[in-house]
């Protein structure tokens, strides 16, 4: 894991070289340097290698694009991706505002690598805001790169933090504890939704 503070300088610098430095992937296609990213956040870019492999073997959804049947003109299966993604890190923002617990929480910057769009999350007290289109990451920031497909099944159960963390499908840049505390937030969020899954009728069955 490395330093938040020198990924989100150098990300900075990549950013303000870019020619479209506030523009995440849906509007820009030459995107940010992902080079540059891989350097700030060491290995940054085996998320996109375990994206692909977790969705070949089915583990995750593949890309959604627009409802069947539609016929995008220019720029409309972007903008369609954008609202969607945007809808997405609202309810992962609800059901990680569930999931606090009181304790003190670093903030974080998640970045979606297909579309290179950055968020973030601050926790204070019992509520947790998002900036969901962002220039990029604070210098204090935990740092947490994934993709769209990965936060869907996050919230649809379909795979648990520690599962997706293991797969390489997320991954943490930060100090050690702060990590801990922002990694331990999304376990409780993945756990409530598999207890919430649960039948009590089944759970009877499992009962000794």
């Amino acid at each position: 894991m490395g330093s938040p503070g020198l990924g989100a300088l150098l990300l900075a610098a990549a950013l303000a070289a870019a020619p479209s430095a506030q523009a995440c992937g849906y509007h820009d296609a030459s995107k940010l340097n992902l080079g540059m990213l891989n350097l700030a956040y060491p290995d940054a870019l085996y998320v996109r290698t375990a994206v692909w492999m977790a969705q070949r073997d089915g583990v995750i959804a593949a890309d959604l694009g627009p409802p069947a049947g539609e016929l995008p003109r220019a720029g409309q299966a972007d903008i369609y991706r954008l609202l969607r993604t945007v809808g997405a890190l609202g309810h992962l923002r609800n059901r990680l505002e569930t999931a606090l617990d009181g304790r003190p929480l670093p903030a974080f910057a998640i970045v979606l690598m297909k579309p290179m769009l950055w968020s973030r999350f601050e926790a204070a007290g019992s509520e947790m805001t998002l900036q969901a289109h962002a220039a990029g990451p604070a210098a204090s920031d935990v740092v947490i790169v994934t993709d769209e497909p990965v936060v869907d099944a996050l919230l649809d159960g379909r795979l648990g933090s520690r599962d997706a963390q293991a797969r390489g499908l997320v991954r943490f840049y930060g100090s050690p504890a702060e990590v801990a505390s922002v990694s331990s937030l999304f376990d409780r969020l993945t756990a409530e939704r598999a207890a919430a899954a649960v039948v009590p009728g089944d759970a009877a069955k499992g009962s000794p």
